[in-house]
């Protein structure tokens, strides 16, 4: 008689015809979730709040497993309200849709289960990662010792990158810690960098007021005069600069700091030069457009994220080294029970962490399949499509672009409904009227956003920005990337932006919140909203002075001119 235990086992052991079953009705499933995506007319997602869709997920966990029969309905479910981001109408964020290769590679990794902390348990993919990374490194001219690792995502790649140079350039904390320092760490970046550099900051206990912003000029760029500037400054307070971090790419705008003469301030101060080149540094393998990071040589870390631009699965992301050997150098504790002999292949030694997902194959894969030159096109259809949605927004009465030239593949732009008008310089420039402005000009944006956002056609995202030390209204920031979005695609986004738009005004005027408190409920028959004593109205916390002090009435065509919603030049 079998004992109870090794039914069980008896059942969990035939994995090989239990794969077999599986991936056979997973195939089926798959490219038909791809073929759907890929459909005139079809939606990004079928949205649902977050109430209705736990009606819909059977979120139930179970004592007894529902076995492979009751799996598959399960499947059907998560995708049918997942975001389909192989859908050309998603342009959300920094990465589209991956590709038939990525899918497959992914498998592979979760075939081999592998980790590659230690290169007897992964020796191939530990070898792959080391040729991956050293051949990224050359590319960005980087030097010849240069290459590096893996990390799981820009945020832990820009994290490693900190402590890295800080055990580098200051050993003695790595064991003393901060307390015999005698020194407060500055670390620069501009204002339109990524939130990973303070997050860093705050996780290695350097202080978030030690987190130096650089301003950025009206291109959304870092500044080399202001950052040399602030660098002077903090010297002469007896701090010790020790980091800046420039980026390619940022995540609103697109921007490509000046990387060059960033660099040549670094080496001036001896400070240590990060670039974060999540999203822009891919641009390394076109010709055409990598002049928008010259200046990577000087880096001594670089990270770059195949998941975005190159369509890599997520995650894919390589912090790159000057000189590949210093994360070991800096990070290692000699941990004799995992990392037995000195060998530089043994990359999990440089990182913070342990265990390790091989995420190199997939870019390894890819380059393989698609070279050099499939990755050039890849970037140039982008950059290409890009350019005619731009051309469509400028040539459109209704939109007003955020930059007229955009730099990379975001086109940020604003949707001026009807009765709108454009504010003239001299009234941009009044500081009141350009606040109501702004409060109006978000709430349009959002009101829109989330018409879309429940139509399903395309899902892109609105942010908003201080550009040149101006804080803008929260505008449309579409991101152009998958190969398969055409000049169809384009028009048909502009038209559903219009169409979102319809009636948006009379909507946000008949409720009478404006959506968030653009106007106060408590407003009577002569047009004072909320006034105080002083003669200021209150709008969603902004005040404007527009009435006669001690509380005098003000007409209802003052209060007109002063809440009409306009737009900058």
């Amino acid at each position: 008689m079998k004992l109870y235990s090794q039914e069980i086992l008896d059942d969990l052991c035939d994995d090989a015809a239990e794969l077999d079953l599986l991936v056979s009705q997973m195939k089926d499933l798959m490219v038909g979730y791809v073929n759907e995506g890929r459909k005139p007319g079809a939606i990004v997602v079928e949205h649902k709040p977050p109430e209705e869709l736990k009606k819909l997920i059977d979120l139930d966990l179970p004592y007894a497993g529902i076995g492979i029969p009751g799996l598959m309905p399960m499947l059907q479910n998560i995708l049918r309200y997942s975001v389909n981001s192989w859908n050309p109408g998603f342009m959300d964020k920094l990465y589209a849709g991956t590709n038939p290769v990525g899918v497959v590679t992914e498998m592979l990794i979760a075939l081999l289960n592998a980790n590659s902390h230690v290169y007897h348990v992964s020796p191939v993919l530990t070898l792959m990662e080391d040729c991956v990374s050293e051949k990224l490194a050359k590319l960005l001219g980087m030097g010849e010792r240069s290459g590096g690792i893996t990390c799981p995502g820009g945020a832990f790649s820009n994290q490693l990158a900190m402590l890295t140079a800080r055990n580098y350039l200051f050993p003695e904390i790595k064991t003393k810690g901060y307390c015999n320092l005698g020194k407060k760490l500055t670390v620069f970046t501009s204002s339109a960098g990524h939130y990973s550099v303070e997050k860093t900051g705050m996780a290695l206990g350097l202080g978030l007021d030690n987190i130096i912003k650089v301003p950025c000029d009206d291109q959304g760029r870092m500044r080399p005069d202001e950052l040399e500037r602030l660098i002077i400054q903090s010297l002469e307070r007896k701090e010790t600069p020790f980091f800046i971090n420039a980026t390619a790419g940022t995540t609103v705008l697109g921007a490509f700091d000046p990387l060059k003469e960033i660099g040549k301030i670094a080496k001036r101060y001896n400070l240590w030069f990060h670039v974060d080149g999540s999203w822009g540094g891919s641009l390394v393998f076109s010709d055409k457009r990598k002049h928008l990071i010259e200046g990577s040589s000087l880096a001594d870390t670089f990270v770059l994220n195949p998941h975005k631009l190159l369509g890599t699965p997520l995650q894919c992301s390589f912090i790159l080294a000057s000189d590949r050997r210093i994360f070991k150098q800096t990070n290692s504790l000699g941990a004799q029970y995992l990392f037995h002999e000195d060998s530089k292949y043994d990359l999990g030694d440089g990182t913070v962490g342990c265990g390790r997902r091989p995420d190199a194959i997939k870019l390894f894969i890819g380059w393989k399949i698609y070279g050099i030159l499939g990755y050039k096109k890849r970037i140039e259809h982008a950059f290409k499509m890009a350019e005619y949605l731009t051309n469509l927004v400028k040539n459109n009465s209704k939109f007003k672009m955020v930059l007229e030239d955009p730099p990379n593949l975001q086109v940020c732009f604003w949707y001026i409904p009807e009765g709108m008008k454009i504010l003239d310089r001299e009234e941009n420039e009044n500081e009141k009227k350009y606040q109501i402005w702004k409060e109006q000009m978000a709430l349009v944006t959002k009101e829109i956003h989330k018409r879309l956002r429940e139509r399903g056609r395309f899902l892109f995202d609105y942010s908003p920005l201080v550009l040149n030390g101006k804080e803008l209204p929260s505008f449309f920031r579409v991101v152009i990337n998958a190969p398969s979005i055409n000049e169809h695609y384009l028009d048909e986004l502009v038209k559903e932006v219009e169409r979102a738009g319809e009636g948006v005004l009379k909507y946000l005027e008949e409720n009478k919140n404006f959506q968030n408190g653009l106007r106060s409920e408590n407003h009577n028959t002569n047009g004072i909203r909320n006034m105080n004593g002083n003669g200021y109205v209150n709008y969603n916390g902004v005040l404007g002075k527009i009435g006669i002090a001690n509380g005098n009435s003000t007409n209802n065509n003052e209060i007109n001119d002063f809440i009409i919603a306009n737009i900058i030049n």
